[in-house]
């Protein structure tokens, strides 16, 4: 085989990786029928082949509507036609729940969703609902959300620091790991930022900040996205990124923040200097990110 045939081959594969039917009409058609019972009340299409946006690894995410007084079964995953099915059961009181929280309405509102069935008129109530959601009534809710998370994530901080004392880095990978998806939430929460998708979740937290600010930097390099230059552990460097991100994070958050809560974290950025100052001294100035 020539290398001119080999190029060929690849590029061909190449294609057919980002190349994703729709889905039928007929395909939903058959879902609807074989998913329908007597209490179910409706059925939505939501995520990538919602938006249109699905790649050859995306799953088919579906809702299931049941009556308010029915308790819903745990989520569960077929295959159809090739496809991974991610099939969840959710009540309209339920829904209305979680969109007067926060911290859950962040992820509910901004998504896409396609109607497959709508047997009384209520999911579709429901959408022109969600369409409609208005931010401010929660701002307050939002506030206390992430002043107290900003207390409890303390607890993270010191892990951070006390696996890094210890040399532990697979204990730390966890804590660094934990620390970064909170602190993020904690922003989201705060600032309203109506989340999209999962591909999205965390650029989007970083545009609402600002992708010069400190607080980005931070984040990215607490991911691992992005990378000092250092003869030293990514994972090492990646948890006293997240020890930066949290004092960056109070900075952020300071004038919601309750008084007391405010004291907790005050004295732990205290030990977060005290610390990194230590490492400053036996690592050299790349530690401080």
């Amino acid at each position: 085989m020539t290398n001119q045939t080999q190029q060929d081959k690849g590029k061909t594969k190449q294609h057919t990786l980002k190349s994703v039917e729709p889905l039928s009409d007929v395909f939903f058609d058959d879902l609807v029928a074989e998913l329908d019972s007597d209490e179910i009340i409706g059925i939505i299409l939501g995520g990538s082949y919602a938006r249109n946006e699905a790649t050859p690894f995306s799953d088919v995410d579906i809702a299931c509507f049941l009556p308010d007084s029915v308790k819903p079964l745990p989520k569960r995953f077929i295959y159809r036609d090739g496809r991974l099915l991610s099939i969840g059961a959710k009540t309209i009181a339920d829904v209305r729940s979680e969109l007067a929280r926060p911290e859950r309405a962040i992820f509910i509102v901004s998504g896409f969703r396609r109607v497959l069935l709508d047997k009384d008129g209520s999911v579709g109530r429901l959408m022109r609902e969600i369409e409609t959601f208005k931010w401010e009534p929660l701002q307050k809710a939002a506030d206390s959300y992430a002043s107290f998370g900003m207390m409890i994530y303390v607890e993270q901080v010191y892990k951070i620091l006390s696996e890094i004392f210890k040399h532990d880095y697979l204990a730390l990978s966890y804590a660094t790991s934990k620390l970064l998806s909170s602190l993020t939430e904690a922003v989201a929460v705060q600032r309203g930022v109506l989340v999209k998708n999962d591909s999205t979740y965390y650029r989007q937290v970083q545009e609402a900040i600002g992708l010069d600010s400190a607080w980005t930097r931070y984040d990215r390099l607490a991911s691992g996205v992005d990378v000092v230059a250092a003869d030293d552990r990514p994972i090492r460097m990646r948890g006293i990124a997240a020890l930066n991100l949290y004092r960056e994070t109070i900075a952020l958050l300071r004038p919601a923040m309750h008084s007391d809560h405010l004291e907790v974290a005050g004295q732990a950025i205290r030990v977060i200097d005290e610390a990194l100052a230590l490492q400053y001294q036996q690592k050299g100035p790349t530690l401080s990110c």
